[in-house]
């Protein structure tokens, strides 16, 4: 694996030396990058609780794990086109279970709103929203949607090729 030599890698895609496993190699360590330089929390100015470090955590760890098994998925079919597929596939299933997700958010906060109970959004006296544990719960719960859900995609996709 190279993390520099890009001119390396280049020359291994162009005589056919990037497996599968490379790829997937490849895949989960952009994965765990892009979670951990996008935190939000890092960049805002905002307080950082402890909800807040076991949502960035459990969303490491099922991003691990989901891209593993999706690999693992694509390996028991064809064992093609491991990135290809998640990355296209996963735009789609992303989009589906994120309409999902932000349609029971914004039912949710319309209840709240009649009850006066805050379940999804926490805030400080000041306004400032704060992470709670219905959040690491339901950030958790979209992850292990997505990937299963991409993992049924990869499925037929890498088993009708075969």
């Amino acid at each position: 694996m190279y993390l520099w030599k890009v001119d390396l890698l280049v020359e291994d895609f162009k005589n056919n030396k990037v497996n599968q496993i490379e790829q997937f190699k490849y895949m989960m360590l952009f994965s765990i990058v892009m979670i951990l330089v996008t935190d939000p929390s890092v960049y805002i100015s905002a307080s950082y609780n402890l909800f807040d470090f076991i949502n960035t955590l459990f969303a490491s760890l099922l991003t691990v794990w989901g891209v593993y098994y999706c690999y693992k998925i694509n390996a028991k079919g064809d064992n093609t086109d491991f990135i290809v597929r998640v990355m296209c596939l996963g735009l789609p299933v992303g989009i589906r279970v994120a309409v999902i997700f932000f349609s029971i958010s914004f039912l949710t906060a319309i209840i709240e709103g009649f009850v006066g109970i805050d379940i999804l959004f926490d805030t400080t006296e000041s306004g400032e929203y704060i992470t709670n544990p219905t959040d690491v719960a339901l950030s958790s719960f979209f992850l292990i949607t997505y990937y299963l859900y991409l993992s049924r995609k990869l499925q037929n996709v890498s088993s009708s090729n075969t």
